[in-house]
C-alpha cells in the first residue's frame, strides 16, 4: 500500500510550519544551525540573524510542542510576594465573606466509581460548606470557558482526550475525573449541576463569560469595603491583582492557599512604591497564562531589575489605557533591549553579538538569543492586553485579534511573528557531495547557481572551483570554455 493511502496518526494533525506552501517536519534547533551555515552563500550571518531562522521564536516558544514558554507563576508569587510577610493563623478567626475560585474547586473533590452525578455534586457541596464554616456568606466564581486567550493554556493543560458528555443527576458516572475535566464542554455541564446544587443551599454562584480571575478580584474588593473577606484560590494572578488594587481603607482581606493564610494589605505595604506601581506590568511581561516567559530570564529576577532600572517611561506605556499599538511595540522593544543589557541596540544586532560570543563554545542554542523585532512586537502586544485586563478587572477588555492573537479552529492562538522565518534565498536547501572540483553542472550547487559552502560533503566550500574565493571565477570560465 502506498504511504499516501495509509491512515495517518492523530499526531500528524497538529499545526506544522510551512516553507514555500509545503508542510515541513523539522527540528527547530537543527534548522537554525543549518540556516546559519547556508548564510555563508549570499549574505552574512549578521544580516541573517535579523530573522528567527526557526518556525517559532524559541526564546518565547517551546521547541517540543510549539506552545508559549510556561512561566513559574507560583515561584514568583512566593518569592516576591508571600515571603514578604509571615503566614497568619486564621483557624479561630471568622470572615464575613468567603470567595472561592471555582476552577480550583473542580479539582479538590475525589470521585468514587459508581456514584451518581448528584452524589458527586453533594460531595462538592459538603467541601464548600466546610471551607465556609467560618464565614457568613460564600461566593463561588466559575470560569465561562468561552473563546479567550486562555484557550492556549487550556489546550496545553489537556493530557487525556474525552468526548463531550451529557450528565443528569441520577446518572452514574464511569469516566475518571482527570479525563472528564480535560474537556471544557464537560466542565460546563458539571458547573451547571454544581451551580444548581449550591444555590439550593444559599451559596452564591457567579459564572463568568470568560476567565474568572478578574471577577474573583472584583467580587472580593467590592465586599471588602463593608467587612472582612477571605479569597480561596491557588492562582498567582489573583494574588497579584489583589495586591495591586486593594485600597488602604478596605477591611481585612485574606488570601488563602494550601500553604497558609496571607494578609493582602501587609504584602502590599511590604512592597516599595515602584514595585506596587509596576507589579501588574512585570507579572504580565515576564510571563503568565497568556504571555510567554522569556527563556533564560526568571520572573523574579526581571521584576527586581525592572523596579530598580530606569525604564519607567516605557513601562508606563503598558499601564496607559489609551496607548497606541505602535507605542506599545516600541516600548516593548526597548524593554527587551534592557533585558539583554544592550540599551539602544537593535535586537538583530544583539542577536548577532550574542551569537558571535557563543559560537566558540560549540552548537548555538537559538533560545538563548533574544527574539527578533517581529516576535518582540507580538509578545509586547499580548503583555499589554493582559495588563489592561488586570487594570480594568475585565476579561477580554480589548479585541485579542488586534493584540498578538488569532482566532483558529481550537480557539485563540498566539501569533509568533508576522515576519518571514528566514530570507527566501536561505530556504534553498542545496549542498553537494561531489568528488570532483564542482566546475560543471553535475554539481548540484553549480546547477542551482549557488556557491559551495562548509555544509558540502567533500569540498567544504574551500577546495573547489565553485566556492566563494578567487578560484570560483576560474571555475565559471572553465565551464564556458568546455
Amino acid at each position: 500500500m502506498e504511504v499516501k493511502s495509509k491512515v495517518q496518526a492523530l499526531s500528524s494533525l497538529r499545526k506544522i510550519p510551512k516553507i514555500n506552501e509545503k508542510k515541513i517536519h523539522l527540528d527547530s534547533l537543527k534548522l537554525f544551525n543549518r540556516l546559519i551555515i547556508f548564510a555563508q552563500r549570499d549574505m552574512t550571518v549578521e544580516t541573517s540573524l535579523v530573522y528567527e531562522l526557526t518556525p517559532f521564536p524559541l526564546s518565547l516558544f517551546s521547541n517540543k510542542d510549539q506552545k508559549m514558554n510556561k512561566a513559574n507563576k507560583a515561584g514568583f508569587s512566593k518569592t516576591s510576594l508571600k515571603e514578604l510577610t509571615d503566614p497568619l493563623d486564621l483557624t479561630n478567626q471568622s470572615c464575613s465573606t468567603l470567595v472561592v475560585d471555582g476552577g480550583w474547586l473542580l479539582y479538590m473533590v475525589k470521585w468514587e466509581q459508581g456514584q451518581t452525578w448528584q452524589e458527586i455534586a453533594n460531595s462538592y457541596l459538603s467541601y464548600v460548606q466546610c471551607l465556609g464554616r467560618r464565614s457568613q456568606k460564600t461566593i463561588v466564581v466559575f470560569d465561562g470557558y468561552s473563546r479567550s486567550p486562555k484557550d492556549h493554556d487550556h489546550i496545553r493543560r489537556t493530557k487525556k482526550s474525552c468526548c463531550d458528555l451529557q450528565i443528569r443527576p441520577d446518572m452514574i458516572h464511569w469516566t475518571p475525573r482527570a479525563k472528564f475535566l480535560d474537556n471544557t464542554n464537560n466542565k460546563s455541564e458539571l458547573i451547571h449541576l454544581l451551580s444548581s446544587t449550591f444555590r439550593k443551599h444559599n451559596i452564591t454562584v457567579e459564572q463568568c463569560d470568560n476567565d474568572a480571575d478578574t471577577s474573583i478580584v472584583r467580587e472580593a474588593l467590592a465586599t471588602a469595603t463593608d467587612d472582612s473577606v477571605e479569597v480561596r484560590a491557588e492562582d498567582a494572578d489573583v494574588l497579584v491583582m489583589l495586591v495591586h488594587h486593594i485600597p488602604s481603607t478596605n477591611h481585612p482581606l485574606f488570601f488563602t492557599t494550601s500553604k497558609g493564610f496571607y494578609d493582602v494589605r501587609r504584602i502590599r505595604e511590604a512592597l516599595s512604591e515602584r514595585e506596587r506601581c509596576y507589579l501588574l506590568f512585570c507579572h504580565a511581561f515576564t510571563g503568565c497564562d497568556t504571555v510567554s516567559t522569556i527563556a533564560g530570564h526568571g520572573k523574579t529576577t526581571l521584576f527586581d531589575r525592572f523596579c530598580a532600572g530606569d525604564i519607567d517611561e516605557h513601562m508606563d506605556i503598558f499601564l496607559d489605557t489609551q496607548a497606541t499599538k505602535d507605542a506599545v511595540i516600541q516600548a516593548g522593544t526597548t524593554i527587551f533591549q534592557y533585558i539583554y543589557h544592550a540599551p539602544g541596540t537593535a535586537l538583530g544586532e544583539i542577536r548577532h553579538n550574542m551569537f558571535s560570543r557563543k559560537a566558540a563554545a560549540g552548537l548555538i542554542k537559538p533560545e538563548t538569543l533574544p527574539p527578533t523585532e517581529g516576535a518582540a512586537a507580538q509578545h509586547s502586544l499580548r503583555a499589554y492586553l493582559q495588563t489592561q485586563d488586570w487594570i480594568l478587572l475585565q476579561s477580554m477588555s480589548l479585541n485579542p485579534s488586534d493584540y498578538g492573537w488569532t482566532l483558529g479552529v481550537h480557539g485563540y492562538e498566539p501569533v509568533p511573528t508576522l515576519d518571514p522565518m528566514a530570507p527566501e534565498e536561505l530556504l534553498q536547501f542545496t549542498s553537494c557531495n561531489c568528488n570532483g572540483d564542482c566546475s560543471n553542472r553535475r554539481c548540484s550547487c553549480k546547477r542551482n547557481s549557488v556557491k559551495c559552502i562548509s555544509a558540502c560533503g567533500v569540498c567544504k566550500g574551500i577546495s573547489c572551483k565553485n566556492c566563494g574565493h578567487d578560484g570560483g571565477e576560474s571555475g565559471e570560465d572553465s565551464e564556458i570554455d568546455s
